[in-house]
């Protein structure tokens, strides 16, 4: 009983408008990293977080330093600030006080210098008329300049009381109040700083601090990175980077992740080359997997097309076979398979274009099961969804 003709899976040549690509490796950074330093010194009190940990910015604490000293420190100029404001108090009281009376006695002498100047016209009337004596207007007219001379020195007085000694005196102590509250403000400040929040969200790498520890002003105390976006930077060679534009649309494959790939952009062009291999740096961007499967330091291959688009043949991947010197397929025709040898062009996602040969768009090609297998050998195909077999060439012509 002969054997069966063997099961093979078809594929299809197929046309389309490709352009250009260009494919770089390189690796995975975070989009951010933080170094948190401490901004005071002070001895360590806790650290509730762990490496590995995630932190959310201004909200999850990654250590806590003692504070009882800068307590103390706050009670005493809580104290003090209140004791200058009781003594601005004070004398703004005094003030008003010494004001109200040098007001009234003010205003006492201008009443009297108007019923003077009153008393002098009036005699002065009188002396026209001849009804009095020349020695009644002298006297009117002293008393007149006696008066004048008091009203001056009280508006005087009140004028001093306003804007004089007290004045200054309360100045002083509006001073002494100002510069408790500054210190009183950098003690609040530093025991605020007691506390060391996450300045971003992502995760932590590296915990550097420890319960008990002296840390210095600016001491390390943990690293974080933030990973919702993920940054891959890949070197470009000198004769492509002036086809790159920040900006432009890539796709990102993982080894790590079964070569999953996803959607991201060019973020930027460093302009600087490595003087050694005379590639650029250029780094692209992309939004990292809910439950951040994307992680610092995978490798990544960066494929980006550009140029004008031009349509082409392409044939399968899975179909290619890579014999010494020549690159074939097995096409499917009437049951029977026959090999034919093209010319390999450019990698296209999962096809490669064709660029010379006998292969035409609408070719069915031979994508799984072609590792054993020659030319003009008949095969079965598989039915698509798990459909029967298709009968070979052979088994056809005896039904």
């Amino acid at each position: 009983m002969p054997r069966p003709a063997p099961l093979v899976t078809l594929g299809e040549i197929v046309q389309r408008e490709i352009r250009s690509q260009l494919t770089a490796v390189g690796t995975v950074a975070p989009n951010r990293t933080s170094v948190v330093s401490s901004e005071i010194e002070g001895r360590v009190r806790e650290v509730p977080v762990r490496e590995g940990d995630p932190v959310t910015a201004g909200r999850s604490v990654l250590a806590s330093l003692q504070r009882s000293d800068l307590e103390f420190d706050r009670r005493i100029l809580q104290a003090e600030l209140e004791k200058v404001r009781q003594e601005h108090l004070r004398l703004q009281r005094i003030q008003f006080a010494e004001a109200g009376g040098l007001r009234a006695r003010m205003e006492d002498w201008a009443g009297r210098l108007r019923r003077a100047e009153a008393e002098v016209q009036r005699v002065q009337e009188l002396v026209a008329k001849r009804l009095a004596d020349r020695s009644l207007l002298d006297r009117a007219a002293a008393d007149l300049e006696s008066t004048r001379k008091q009203a001056a020195e009280s508006a005087q007085l009140l004028k001093t009381a306003e804007t004089g000694f007290r004045q200054e005196e309360i100045a002083k102590a509006k001073a002494d109040i100002e510069r408790v509250e500054a210190q009183l403000a950098r003690i609040r400040d530093e025991i605020s700083k007691t506390v060391i929040r996450s300045p971003l969200t992502g995760f932590v790498t590296e915990k550097a601090a420890e319960i008990g520890q002296w840390v210095q002003k600016g001491g390390r105390v943990a690293e974080v990175v933030e990973i919702g976006r993920m940054i891959v930077r890949v070197p470009i060679s000198e004769n492509h980077v002036e086809k790159i534009r920040a900006g432009d649309a890539v796709r990102i494959a993982f080894d790590a992740l079964g070569g999953k790939s996803f959607a991201g952009k060019i973020r930027a062009v460093i302009p600087k080359a490595d003087p050694k291999s005379r590639t650029f740096p250029v780094e692209a961007e992309l939004a990292n997997t809910p439950d951040h499967a994307i992680k610092a330091g995978m490798f990544a291959r960066l494929t980006m097309e550009y140029g004008d688009a031009v349509r082409a043949l392409l044939v399968p991947k899975d179909a290619i076979q890579l014999r010494a010197r020549r690159t074939s397929v097995f096409v499917f025709e009437g049951g029977k398979v026959r090999e034919v040898e093209f010319t390999a062009g450019r990698s296209v996602d999962s096809f490669v274009e064709v660029t010379g040969g006998a292969l035409r768009a609408g070719m069915r090609l031979v994508v799984q099961g072609n590792e054993s297998i020659v030319d003009g050998m008949e095969v079965r195909p598989r039915a698509p969804q798990g459909g029967r077999p298709a009968p070979s060439a052979s088994q056809g012509s005896r039904g």
